[in-house]
């Protein structure tokens, strides 16, 4: 499949989604293509296009355990569209702007609901919500693949925080991962669990170990 066509089953994907939502399908089109534009911003080399086929791959997977697929997907499409930097607000400024396309196109208790689901993107919560821990476990899952792709993705994100120096950016990244490898369970639901689990903590583990060797304090 060539990037084009990609592009084009992207679009026609989150249109078709809109539709099925929106009482304002035509806006459909020009949000998908405000969405493409964004997650194909320079600066961005994790939070791209790449990211979100990642997570559609494993919604797809998943889809049938959520309470409303549909509001699950949304989400997934808006919880990375706004990436600032040196932000530390981007998955709230991604719910802000979800609010402000989808005005009066949905109801205000599904726009509440996608609202509060791009929000705990941020992990600095577990929700209890079914449909949250399913999305939160789509985005954590990139921890639990092989190796070289974990550390790929590592480092496509210092890259896009180049702006920090290593101690800055290696205290941050030991903060985050050794609070989700100190978690009893570190997915939420059962179906991440027994896929990703044991790889997630096995590279958070061997990685934390690697700084360690190089003189920061884990």
């Amino acid at each position: 499949m060539t990037i084009q066509s990609a592009l084009v089953d992207h679009h026609s994907r989150f249109v078709a989604l809109w539709a099925r939502n929106s009482d304002t399908a035509v806006k459909g089109s020009e949000i998908a293509n405000n969405l493409l534009e964004f997650y194909s911003e320079s600066g961005r080399h994790y939070h791209t296009m790449a990211h979100i086929e990642f997570c559609l791959s494993l919604f797809d997977q998943v889809k049938g355990l959520c309470v409303s697929a549909d509001t699950v997907e949304l989400a997934i499409w808006f919880h990375d569209s706004i990436y600032k930097f040196p932000s530390v607000e981007n998955e709230k400024l991604s719910a802000l702007y979800f609010m402000d396309v989808s005005e009066g196109c949905m109801s205000d208790q599904q726009r509440q609901k996608i609202f509060d689901q791009v929000i705990t993107t941020d992990h600095k919560s577990r929700p209890t919500d079914p449909d949250q821990q399913i999305l939160l476990d789509i985005d954590l899952s990139s921890f639990g693949r092989p190796w070289d792709q974990f550390i790929e993705d590592g480092l496509n994100v210092r890259r896009e925080l180049a702006y920090q120096d290593d101690d800055s950016f290696y205290q941050q990244q030991i903060g985050f991962m050794t609070q989700l490898v100190g978690r009893k369970n570190f997915y939420n639901t059962a179906w991440f669990k027994e896929r990703f689990e044991k790889t997630a903590k096995s590279n958070l583990t061997r990685y934390l170990d690697q700084l360690r060797q190089k003189g920061y304090k884990v």
